[in-house]
């Protein structure tokens, strides 16, 4: 080309929030909400994969699953006879909740745990997937390595609290837009952050 052309990509990821075993959970809980939930999951730079470490993820998963269960969704606009007193609304494709559909039953199938949600809400007339916690996630199934784009949240175990296995685990992935660490340690938090192969990076 005899000229340079601007040119704007909206690129979509399967962006990591990593919770070291150092956090203070009632902290950090409002963050993985907004990251995963925030537009009802479809945000190109929401978060895919929440990295939690082994000591912590059973009291993060019991902290956070009711106020996942107790999300409100439905239809927000006026205009479409809602009220806009909803947390989550419906999916911008119909076409999206089979995508989702299909990555839970994969992950379900291969061991994963399903907490709640992981179908479509039959009670709201609409495209609307309800808010899902699932864990036990791993690299060999397809929800961690495809972009759900979608109200789920999905929790990977970092074994034995190990930075190291963390990255390795972050890595484990093509698509890396944005990723974010939480520490009490700033400098150990750069230190993992820095080694994450992402686009954008939050300590």
């Amino acid at each position: 080309s005899k000229s340079l052309k601007p040119c704007i990509l909206e690129l979509g990821g399967k962006d990591p929030m990593v919770f070291c075993d150092d956090v203070k959970i009632e902290d950090v809980v409002p963050w993985a909400m907004r990251g995963c939930f925030q537009n009802c999951g479809q945000n190109c730079c929401g978060v895919e994969r929440l990295f939690v470490y082994e000591s912590i993820q059973s009291k993060f998963i019991n902290t956070i699953l009711p106020k996942v269960q107790n999300l409100r969704q439905g239809i927000p606009l006026a205009t479409c006879g809602g009220d806009g007193d909803v947390d989550c609304g419906a999916m911008v494709m119909d076409g999206q909740i089979e995508i989702i559909q299909r990555l839970i039953d994969d992950a379900v199938s291969k061991g994963a745990k399903l907490h709640c949600g992981g179908k479509r809400n039959t009670k709201l007339n609409g495209q609307f997937y309800e808010p899902t916690v699932i864990s036990g996630i791993t690299s060999e199934m397809k929800i961690s390595q495809e972009e759900v784009f979608g109200p789920v949240m999905c929790i990977v175990t970092v074994p034995d609290d190990c930075d190291e296995e963390c990255i390795k685990l972050v890595n484990n992935c093509n698509f890396g837009l944005g990723s974010s660490v939480y520490s009490a340690s700033q400098e150990r938090g750069m230190k993992i952050g820095n080694a994450f192969r992402s686009g954008m990076f939050t300590v």
